[in-house]
């Protein structure tokens, strides 16, 4: 077998399982992705408000905020009118796919494609960890196209003409995902090595690279002004998080996360960061007495995206995907010099051993919730379905996991309550309104009496203290009926005389819900 075709044949088959692990039906009940189709939607038909105003609540209409990924609701609309949920989920593959094979070639470009291949198999649950089709899909396709061009600008692969595409890139990206000033730090990283062989090794390539490099950068600067909101845009990753009012799962860092959840990923993203670690004490010890040998930009990406690993969950795929250029390039001779070395063969089993060891303790936890398939599973509409088919009314109170879900489904007959958003809700609204009349009887009487709730519509499967509490009372409240119930939702309405024949004809006897309180 050729060199070539049997390269071929491993980056097939790591496609495969890539594919295999990542896509799964989508969880329509606490997705974002039924609101980003609806804001599509709505701009493609000249709805201008999508941009700057929360409308879809009726709690807080005219709430100022920046829809910073409002291309892609665009993008999202297009392809679900082409095929809807399934074709999302195509989408999203493909999307997902042309990222990683950029960040495994660059791999290959900086070691060899044994060991891209083999550190990308290592990889694939924290590859595939977030499956869920969201706006950052677009960020890790761009940071792979801006890692891909510059690395290949600085092995002479390419010539600088390449390099115009990045400012291009700046456009869709500050527009598509709130991530887009990773480019420029990817940027801003290359251009600093060549800074430092230009004054510290006197080399005149890397002098007309570092400004050329300066000239792209300002140029991809510019393009991120190309957006509707101008520099407001541009700093709003700065300031998103000053508003939030609401505990996102996904924004926690994992100190704090292994306090209250049982994650598995957390102790694979563990596991490989120690390879990662090993890969660094491997390549200082070899390079000892030869440091300036270590690249800068490696080292750089490495303390970046290990902290941003650390610090947040939904940073867990950049972690991943860095790792598989860093741990590849600081292993890039380790094939060769077992060749050489015998005993290095010794050490590298027993390595191999303890990680397998682990592996498959881990592996069982983490893989037993992946179910492979596209579009939605079968009868998610079907609350929503029941909803419209009884002529229900709100207002409606719903839980914060189900926002999206209502948006898509009930939007404009209906708005909700409070959806995943926690950056266009005052902080006091979620702390205050959401959280604690979920937990406290006589504040959600108070709630309830404020804005006269018809309809309670809820994600049953929010896992929270306060939602389970919620709904343990309101089984037991006199003043409402359960009329629905399915696997992932459930329906109250107010006994009132204008929904006494609903509740005639489909109240749940109370016997069917299990409470341990």
């Amino acid at each position: 077998m050729s060199k070539k075709v049997l390269s071929i044949t491993l980056i097939s088959l790591f496609s495969f399982f890539f594919l295999l692990l990542l896509l799964k039906p989508v969880n329509l009940w606490t997705a974002d992705l039924g609101r980003h189709i609806r804001n599509g939607e709505m701009i493609l038909n000249g709805q201008t408000d999508v941009f700057y105003k929360n409308f879809y609540s009726y709690t807080f209409p005219d709430y100022p905020f920046i829809n910073h990924h409002w291309l892609t609701g665009v993008v999202f609309f297009l392809v679900y009118e082409t095929g809807g949920f399934s074709a999302l989920s195509i989408f999203f593959g493909f999307i997902s796919l042309v990222t990683v094979l950029l960040f495994l070639d660059t791999a290959r470009r900086l070691s060899n494609i044994f060991i891209a291949v083999a550190t990308g198999l290592i990889l694939l649950p924290l590859l595939t960890y977030r499956n869920e089709i969201r706006p950052e899909i677009f960020s890790y396709l761009f940071t792979g196209i801006f890692l891909w061009v510059l690395t290949l600008f600085s092995l002479k692969k390419i010539n600088k003409k390449w390099l115009l595409i990045l400012p291009l890139v700046s456009i869709f990206w500050v527009n598509l995902h709130i991530y887009f000033f990773f480019g420029q730090f990817i940027l801003g990283v290359f251009g600093l090595n060549f800074l430092v062989k230009w004054i510290f090794v006197k080399d005149k390539t890397a002098k007309n690279n570092f400004l050329y490099l300066l000239l792209i950068g300002s140029f991809s600067l510019g393009a991120l002004l190309l957006n509707p909101f101008g520099f407001k845009n541009i700093i709003h990753p700065f300031n998103i998080y000053g508003n939030y009012g609401y505990r996102v799962l996904e924004e926690q860092n994992l100190f704090f996360l292994e306090r209250v959840i049982k994650l598995p990923i957390i102790n694979y993203f563990k596991l490989i960061f120690g390879i990662l670690i090993l890969s660094w004490t491997y390549i200082i010890f070899k390079n000892f007495r030869k440091l300036k040998n270590i690249s800068l930009i490696n080292l750089i990406f490495t303390l970046v995206f290990s902290y941003l690993g650390w610090i947040m969950l939904r940073n867990i795929t950049f972690f991943a995907l860095f790792s598989l250029v860093l741990i590849s390039a600081n292993f890039k001779n380790l094939t060769e010099e077992l060749k050489k070395s015998p005993s290095l063969k010794f050490i590298l089993a027993i390595v191999l051993g303890c990680f397998l060891f682990f592996l498959l303790m881990l592996l069982p936890a983490q893989l037993q919730e992946r179910h492979f398939g596209l579009g939605t599973p079968e009868n998610t509409n079907a609350s929503a379905k029941f909803f419209k088919e009884n002529s229900l009314k709100g207002p409606i109170f719903n839980n914060y996991d189900i926002g999206g879900y209502l948006i898509f489904e009930l939007y404009p007959q209906e708005k909700v309550f409070v959806d995943n958003r926690p950056e266009v809700y005052p902080k006091d609204f979620l702390q205050e309104e959401l959280v604690k009349s979920q937990e406290d009887n006589s504040k959600w009487e108070a709630l309830d009496k404020k804005y006269n709730f018809n309809t309670i519509f809820f994600y049953r499967l929010d896992l929270t203290p306060w939602a389970q509490s919620f709904l343990i009372s309101r089984v037991k409240d006199p003043n409402w009926a359960p009329v629905y119930v399915d696997q992932g939702t459930i329906i109250f309405i107010k006994r009132t005389e204008e929904n006494a024949e609903i509740i005639k004809k489909y109240e749940l006897p109370k016997e069917m819900f299990q409470t341990s309180r």
